[in-house]
């Protein structure tokens, strides 16, 4: 492999012998240098755990606290928009499922509501929004009243 004048030969190959030699040496300083640095990096290690292992558990105790404050904040974020509908529907569930566990828990609901009162002297719809404790319901619509009652002169209203 001979080079022009103005690019120089390739140095030879390494040698693969002197190559695993070397980085056995290598190796075995580094492990050497580890076993005799391992009681100062334990010291160290302790020492540093000593001086900043109560922040840290400060730190994380209040990281929780605000993980779980945003998921509990999400959470009254989707109550607030979608409550309504999914507690009606929880109770139509129920209501489906166990006529007699929905009327139960009506009733428990109704006392709760009277030993509120009787013993603090106030209803606990007082701290309720107006709209929300008399929500007036929207009159029932019959979908299926017309059907099949004015088949020989139907309505061609569209």
């Amino acid at each position: 492999m001979g080079g022009s004048p103005s690019i120089p030969s390739p140095p030879p190959p390494p040698n693969p012998t002197e190559v695993a030699q070397a980085n056995a040496k290598a190796y075995r300083m580094n492990v050497d240098t580890y076993i005799k640095k391992a009681p100062e990096m334990a010291a160290l290690e302790n020492k540093l755990r000593i001086q900043y292992s109560p922040q840290q558990r400060s730190l994380e105790r209040q990281l929780s606290a605000l993980d779980q404050q945003s998921g509990v904040q999400a959470g009254m974020q989707l109550e607030q928009k979608y409550g309504p509908q999914r507690s009606l529907e929880a109770l139509r569930r129920q209501y489906e499922s166990s006529p007699q566990a929905y009327a139960l828990n009506r009733g428990l609901g109704d006392q709760m509501t009277k030993q509120f009162e009787r013993l603090y002297g106030t209803s606990p719809y007082g701290s309720v929004e107006q709209e929300v404790t008399a929500s007036r319901q929207p009159a029932p619509f019959d979908l299926y009243g017309t059907i099949g009652t004015d088949i020989s002169n139907p309505s061609l209203k569209a």
